[in-house]
């Protein structure tokens, strides 16, 4: 199918998927409890046609060509955010302090209408296409759940591909990059533990709050000093919390914060740094100190020839200029890694912000607002990826 067909076929699904948008923006759902969420897209899946199964809350779609091919992954993510949203929207959030300050009724919607489009050519379809409706990526990762459960598997996919919608590219852009594009995230737990005491006699004590104070100021050095300054890394220590009175030496203080790393080496060290660098001090100090570190998403690595299949497709339908690749990683996370760790896959970003009003509101802002031009881009993309032969 020529370029301009698809494109056509697509934009005739516009007005649909901006509804199936406006309607999921209205019943954003935390992760795991995206029971109204589901309903909307299998009730969407049963219209079309589309056999699927569920469990929890996600669903499984799958799309079976009339030619012979592989299986190719198409994923969107479901759940929303703990933000009220701002009046104005005429199809404002109608769930109390929730809202999709994450676009991700958008990939829904893009996935949706790109399933449509692809019912529409069955005939001309190789393979089958599973559709991968994910909850909770923001909160306890629904990815890997989903992998353990054989969302990969049974016919086992060949390639997998998913988005995101980005306020601060411009509407007809695509972007990704080979090799990392996010972060890992991992979770950090600090309890120093020192000896109470009078504030007026310290040292009779050890002061749990000075040595956290030159734990965090100590930590603070791992990415200066223990890596390449072309490395990627982030710790942030965002909570801390000790003391009960203000003449009372502290005897704990617990503090929590986050590890973004760009590749399971430097993960490796900075997780073995921050045990060392913290017991270490805290020993110095008088004080004991215990660390845990609860693993979160791995990176998200692009496959290489998935990441240039990105490019070359969007550059043939919207101009080279125009499928741009992203410099470096984010530290953000993004748990469609456990998909793309079962199959060669990549994942790509879809600009949302109207150029004119450029630098929108970022995500997770109450303010965050998308061009809805952006939803039959991002549909045009699943499919042309699906049916690409490259």
């Amino acid at each position: 199918m020529k370029d301009r067909e698809l494109k056509a076929l697509v934009e005739a699904q516009a007005d649909w998927i901006i509804q199936k948008r406006r309607q999921l923006h209205r019943i954003p759902e935390k992760g795991f409890a995206e029971f109204k969420t589901q309903k909307v897209i299998t009730d969407t899946l049963d219209e079309l046609g589309i056999p699927y199964t569920t469990e929890r809350t996600w669903v499984i779609g799958m799309i079976e060509g009339a030619l012979p091919g592989g299986v190719v992954g198409l994923r969107a993510d479901m759940d929303a955010l703990p933000i009220e949203e701002p009046e104005g929207c005429e199809f404002r959030s109608e769930h109390p302090g929730m809202m999709h300050a994450c676009g991700h009724d958008a990939h829904v919607a893009i996935l949706l209408g790109a399933a449509k489009v692809l019912m529409s050519i069955r005939d001309q379809l190789p393979g089958k296409v599973k559709l991968l409706f994910q909850p909770a990526e923001e909160t306890d990762g629904g990815a890997e759940p989903m992998v353990a459960a054989g969302a990969m598997e049974n016919p086992h996919v060949d390639r997998v591909y998913g988005l995101h919608v980005m306020p601060n590219l411009p509407v007809g852009t695509i972007e990704t990059r080979a090799g990392t594009l996010n972060a890992s995230t991992d979770s950090v737990r600090i309890t120093i533990h020192g000896r109470a005491g009078h504030g007026a006699y310290p040292e009779r004590s050890a002061d749990a709050i000075v040595c956290a104070a030159q734990v965090i100021t100590t930590l603070q050095t791992l990415v200066s000093r223990n890596l390449s300054p072309i490395s990627s890394a982030v710790l942030s220590i965002g909570m801390i919390s000790g003391g009960t009175a203000a003449n009372i030496i502290c005897d704990s203080v617990s503090m929590r914060g986050t590890l973004r790393t760009a590749n399971s080496e430097i993960r490796a060290m900075m997780k073995q740094r921050i045990e060392e660098v913290t017991t270490g001090v805290a020993g110095v100090m008088g004080c004991t100190a215990d660390v845990n570190i609860i693993p979160g998403y791995a990176a998200l690595v692009n496959n290489g020839q998935e990441a240039m299949r990105i490019r070359r497709v969007a550059g043939r339908l919207f101009g080279r200029e125009n499928a741009v690749e992203k410099p470096e990683p984010s530290m953000g996370g993004e748990d469609f890694s456990f998909f793309s760790d079962c199959a060669p896959g990549a994942f790509f970003h879809v600009g949302c912000a109207a150029r004119e009003k450029m630098p929108a509101p970022p995500l997770h802002s109450k303010d965050f607002a998308l061009d809805e031009r952006c939803l039959t881009i991002g549909a045009l993309m699943h499919v042309a990826l699906v049916l690409d032969k490259g």
